[in-house]
């Protein structure tokens, strides 16, 4: 099966002085350059430190599958640089009401956490380890 693959596209504003050439001060937008979460594995852009949100009172968590396996999972409202994959259930879920799908990297398709989705609501539960701040060639 062939995963459909979205196309994410970072738009970054650059500061520039009347000639058109980059200013020498550090403008809003490349300190938001420096907010955004790669996939710990390609680098491939993920999401951004603005789009975590609080779920259950935090918008971190350590959770146990039953398999044994902890998680420390971080919360964010978009993900647009995963995919989820199969069916959404409620079976073993962390978070009581939401229906959970596994996400997986757009680009090398390694396991990034969990898309939870209740009636209207819905959130990306991303694991920690398998983000990095750093991009590619940085």
């Amino acid at each position: 099966m062939e995963l459909a693959r979205p196309s994410l596209l970072f738009f970054e504003p650059r500061n520039v002085d009347a000639a058109g050439k980059p200013a020498g001060t550090r403008v809003e937008g490349e300190a938001k350059k420096e907010q955004r979460l790669f996939c710990a594995l390609c680098r491939h852009p993920v999401t951004h430190q603005d789009e975590r949100i609080p779920v259950n009172g935090a918008n971190e968590h350590t959770c146990i599958n039953p398999g044994g396996h902890t998680f420390r999972i971080l919360c964010f409202r978009a993900a647009g640089g995963c995919i989820a994959v199969g069916a959404a259930t409620t079976a073993h879920t962390w978070f009581p009401g939401y229906a959970w799908q596994v996400v997986l990297c757009a680009s090398c398709e390694q396991h990034l956490g969990w898309r939870f989705q209740a009636p209207s609501d819905y959130f990306h539960g991303l694991i920690g380890n398998r983000l990095t701040s750093v991009a590619r060639g940085s």
